[in-house]
């Protein structure tokens, strides 16, 4: 019996340790980088954007899906990419003082979706 026990304990302790780590969402480095030495000639490149209703409308959605609830106290930088719609890479400031980057797809239809999960922290050093 005292086996079956010890074998059991084990075994979990075993497994619980091979679970895959928590992951992080991460930009890739050419991502970052392409975000922050954006030049406005290079043809769907990124370029700085002003805040407009639908920028607004894209760190809104970021916001919601944060795991918990938040509020913008200030948008800290916009980059747009024109593609098959529009990417918004945002760099904000909540009210509680954490500094964060997304990156959110407007399509054609005005549809929005986070493609990059909000990180702490900025794309670009400012």
């Amino acid at each position: 019996m005292k086996v079956r026990t010890i074998c059991a304990v084990v075994s979990a302790i075993i497994l619980t340790g091979c679970e895959p780590p928590e992951e992080k969402p991460v930009v890739d480095n050419k991502t970052a980088e392409a975000i922050c030495k954006a030049k406005d000639t290079l043809p769907g490149g990124w370029t700085k954007s002003e805040v407009t209703p639908e920028v607004q409308k894209a760190v809104n959605l970021v916001i919601k899906g944060m795991e918990k609830p938040a509020r913008l106290k200030k948008m800290l930088a916009v980059h747009s990419q024109i593609v098959n719609g529009v990417n918004y890479a945002l760099e904000f400031q909540l009210e509680n003082g954490t500094i964060w980057s997304a990156i959110v797809y407007r399509d054609l239809e005005g549809k929005y979706s986070i493609t990059q999960a909000p990180i702490p922290g900025l794309f670009c050093d400012h």
